[in-house]
């Protein structure tokens, strides 16, 4: 069954003070997000490690929930956010082609589909603000938070020197489950990004200011 609303037509954006739980839930579990940024009309797409803080958890530098990143500074994502704060992120939590080719059989395998029958099986694309921070004792407190997050072997591009720590606080979503089934998100207020809309009598297309 559909996680999402019966339809494979977008729902209009639904505002509320917080993520849907299924998005939430997929931050919480995924391991990698794909972080697109841009400068001009060059754009970007980096695959990352992440942590999710959820609401009230990084007080007192952020009061909602936020997803924290780290970049060295000499790479494009970091220019780009320096001049682009708005940023696109993608995290899903798909199983994919290659895994369950190469996963186990018998009763390993039993169970490894009893918790993938589990997941919710969305993608969503999130829309919001990054930034750079650059208060020592904020950056201490993230990178804290964003190792005790992840493997050992994450701590290369976590700790190192001359790494930046990006913290993206998210204001729209577009969520899509397996059946193709389309919400959309917005935090009261947030901007909407632009959407083609459909050709017009002579053909040609516009934008509206939707999600």
């Amino acid at each position: 069954m559909p996680i999402l609303a019966d339809a494979h037509e977008p729902v209009d954006a639904d505002e509320g003070g917080s993520l849907p739980a299924e998005v939430i839930s997929c931050l919480k579990s995924a391991r990698f997000l794909q972080l697109g940024t841009s400068y001009r009309d060059y754009p970007h797409v980096s695959l990352m490690n992440y942590t999710y803080i959820p609401k009230g958890d990084a007080v007192p530098y952020e009061e909602d929930a936020v997803i924290v990143m780290t970049s060295e500074r000499q790479t494009k994502k970091f220019f780009n956010i320096t001049v682009n704060s708005r940023v696109s992120i993608l995290v899903h939590d798909w199983v994919s082609k290659q895994t369950a080719n190469n996963a186990p059989q018998g009763l390993t395998q039993f169970l490894l589909s009893m918790n993938q029958a589990e997941l919710s099986s969305i993608s969503a694309t999130l829309n919001g603000r990054a930034r750079i921070v650059d208060d020592q004792e904020e950056e201490r407190f993230f990178k804290e938070k964003h190792l005790a997050s992840n493997p050992t072997d994450a701590r290369l591009f976590i700790d190192a020197e001359n790494v930046a720590v990006i913290v993206v606080k998210v204001s729209s979503a577009r969520v899509a489950d397996v059946d193709n089934n389309i919400v959309n998100w917005k935090e009261p207020g947030a901007e909407s990004t632009p959407q083609l809309s459909n050709a017009g009598a002579n053909g040609a297309s516009h934008t509206n200011g939707i999600l």
